[in-house]
């Protein structure tokens, strides 16, 4: 269900610099990441210009400002921004998950996507944060100190 909360907000060009100009190809070599269908590649390059850190692009084409289960027909149809969220996708575990709430009758026969991403943040929430001595502040978020 992470995926689902980038129904709303945007990215940072930062974040995706990578798929979009620097993903490692098969055979060796760098380029643009394989899996983004032209035309969404394209859209991507001129919002996001080689070394633009700071320009921002919607997470959830078309729908950026309403939550709803568009993020989810965005990543099973290759429209997803971020690595991550495209890994959604390509991965048995997680694709009947995505299918499950973004399919042609989900919102008649699926799961209830808004009941079920509630319980998913509750659920979230009392998973035990480290104070004190028990935890640390990163200097470096994606780094141990």
């Amino acid at each position: 269900m992470h995926a689902a909360a980038h129904t709303v907000g945007t990215t940072a060009c930062f974040f995706i610099q990578q798929r979009l100009y620097s993903f490692p190809l098969p055979g060796g070599g760098l380029g643009s990441d394989p899996s983004i269908p032209d035309g969404f590649l394209s859209e991507l390059k001129s919002r996001c210009a080689p070394g633009d850190s700071n320009s921002r692009v919607s997470l959830d084409r078309g729908s950026e400002s309403v939550f709803d289960t568009s993020i989810l027909r965005n990543i099973r149809n290759g429209f997803a921004v971020i690595a991550s969220d495209a890994a959604l996708y390509n991965d048995t575990s997680t694709v009947d998950v995505v299918d499950s709430y973004s399919g042609l009758l989900s919102t008649i026969f699926g799961p209830y996507f808004r009941q079920d991403f509630a319980d998913s943040m509750v659920k979230m929430g009392s998973i035990g944060v480290l104070t004190g001595a028990s935890g640390e502040v990163r200097k470096v978020c994606s780094k141990f100190n």
